[in-house]
């Protein structure tokens, strides 16, 4: 069964951004060469363990992927997603930088009333 069309092109624009060849993408996914070519002309499925690694590798959501639709960042589930995928050292800073900006919008707050 050959895979939307829109897919196709969206996963061979995501590897054409990062510069990687087919054969890379192949080798990360442990396939022949032939497989990423037929993907992204569209006779071939992607499975899901294949959709995760491609995620990983393009730096995009699966949701993306599959839909075509950008991150919404100011969705609960999409900021916890991508917590999750930081080191522990760019964890601690992303919640310095959350707990300073609403420190200053205290302030602000206060100064304002």
């Amino acid at each position: 069964m050959a895979i939307d069309m829109d897919l196709a092109k969206r996963l061979k624009t995501y590897r054409n951004f990062k510069h990687l060849t087919q054969k890379e993408v192949a080798a990360h996914l442990n396939v022949p060469h032939s497989a990423i070519s037929d993907i992204e002309n569209g006779k071939r499925d992607v499975t899901v363990g294949e959709l995760k690694i491609l995620s990983h590798l393009y730096g995009r959501s699966v949701e993306e992927i599959m839909s075509g639709k950008k991150y919404d960042y100011y969705n609960i589930a999409n900021i916890a997603r991508l917590l999750t995928e930081l080191p522990d050292e760019d964890l601690k800073e992303v919640m310095f930088i959350i707990e300073y900006k609403r420190k200053r919008l205290e302030e602000k707050n206060k100064a304002s009333q």
